[in-house]
């Protein structure tokens, strides 16, 4: 055989051992391919929120290519393999079932699945995480309250657990309409003093009523009958001024004169005793609780020194009506007929003129006078007859 025919005979041999060698690995690639098998979970378990006390199931779905596979199951809670018994069931099967569920029971559920008949196939898990829900129960309950009428009062709840949580507020027993929040609150006026509130709370987990609170609604003073705009005070004798006020808390009374707190006048009376000439003037009574402060018209009060001999001998004056406007009536009675003049003078004692002049008949007479010339303000009108003097306050508005 001659050198070129070796060196062909040589190639083909090489040629030839190389293709046995890659037919060799094809085969074992082949059959190591075939050996992966694998699991699918085509529906893991779904995290859960549920109320304290319900069941609850966990299921999973899962595939396998592995020839007629058989799955086996393992449920673990926090990482801690579960069996069957107390709260469990289904530990080793697809489905998890919890009983009567508790807040010890919350946390996170993993299962691993995995093929029981056959060799090289991978187990897999899936985890669901599952939040208990206790009862609602009130962490904060509604306070009385005490308000001045016209004031808000407002009262408040506060709750902890519970589902989907809503909130009814009742008073008086009977549901407020659009009251549907953990808060209420209105305008407090007399109506409401004593009224007994509560909130009705109302869960997917339970419901609760929180405790009963009441509204207390104070009134701010109120004059319901004022002292006497203006009167004489006869020297040497007592002399009262009372006013009537409502409201609440108790009232406090302050009388003045000529706006200068009185020392010891703080009832609902005042009373000048042995009145003399430095108790002329004008007259209040101011008023005042928590919920605010009122005052009274003022009183001018004159004093004279012979009016308490006109009175005692039966002399009599008064005005109607008063205040007045633009024409009065003179009531005059005197004690038989007598000569009778009636004059309309300022505060300073400056004679305006003569609102009447005549013989009195000795009884009462109603007598018509005119004051329509006479600018607005308080006056005093003074009967004369002989040496008697007996004079009344006129006020005059437009």
């Amino acid at each position: 055989m001659n050198r070129f025919a070796m060196l062909v005979r040589s190639a083909v041999a090489a040629v030839g051992f190389g293709l046995v060698s890659f037919c060799v690995l094809v085969a074992l690639s082949s059959t190591a391919m075939a050996t992966e098998y694998k699991i699918t979970i085509v529906q893991p378990p779904q995290d859960a929120t549920v109320c304290e006390g319900q069941t609850v199931t966990l299921t999973v779905q899962a595939t396998t290519d592995y020839p007629n596979g058989q799955f086996g199951y393992q449920w673990l809670f926090q990482n801690q393999p579960l069996s069957d018994g107390g709260k469990y069931s289904g530990t080793t099967t697809n489905s998890l079932t919890i009983t009567n569920i508790s807040a010890a029971e919350a946390g996170d559920y993993t299962v691993i699945v995995s093929v029981t008949n056959g060799t090289g196939v991978n187990p897999q898990t899936a985890l669901a995480r599952i939040t208990v829900i206790p009862a609602p129960t009130i962490t904060q309950q509604p306070q009385a309250v005490t308000v001045c009428s016209g004031q808000q009062a407002s009262m408040s709840v506060a709750v902890s657990g519970g589902l989907n949580v809503r909130y009814q507020w009742y008073v008086n027993g009977t549901a407020v309409p659009g009251e549907t929040r953990s808060s209420i609150s209105a305008t407090a006026n007399q109506a409401m003093d004593g009224a007994r509130v509560y909130c009705r709370i109302s869960s997917d987990c339970g419901d609760v009523s929180s405790d009963t609170a009441t509204v207390t609604v104070l009134v701010a003073p109120t004059i319901t009958q004022q002292p006497t705009a203006s009167d004489t005070a006869a020297i040497g004798r007592s002399y009262q001024l009372t006013v009537q006020a409502s409201g609440s808390p108790t009232l406090q009374y302050q009388w003045y004169k000529n706006d200068q707190p009185i020392p010891g006048a703080t009832s609902n009376t005042y009373t000048i005793t042995n009145v003399s000439a430095n108790d002329a003037g004008t007259y209040k009574v101011r008023i005042t609780n928590s919920c605010g402060t009122v005052e009274s018209n003022a009183s001018v009060i004159a004093v004279a020194s012979v009016e308490d001999d006109a009175i005692a001998a039966g002399y009599r004056l008064r005005i109607d009506p008063q205040p007045a406007s633009d024409n009065v009536t003179l009531v005059v009675t005197t004690p038989h007929a007598a000569s009778v003049t009636v004059e309309l003078v300022d505060m300073s004692g400056r004679s305006l003129g003569t609102l009447w002049s005549g013989i009195s008949s000795g009884s009462e007479q109603k007598l018509d006078a005119s004051i329509g010339d006479v600018a607005a303000g308080v006056y005093r009108c003074v009967l004369r007859s002989g040496s008697y003097r007996l004079s009344t306050p006129l006020v005059i508005v437009r």
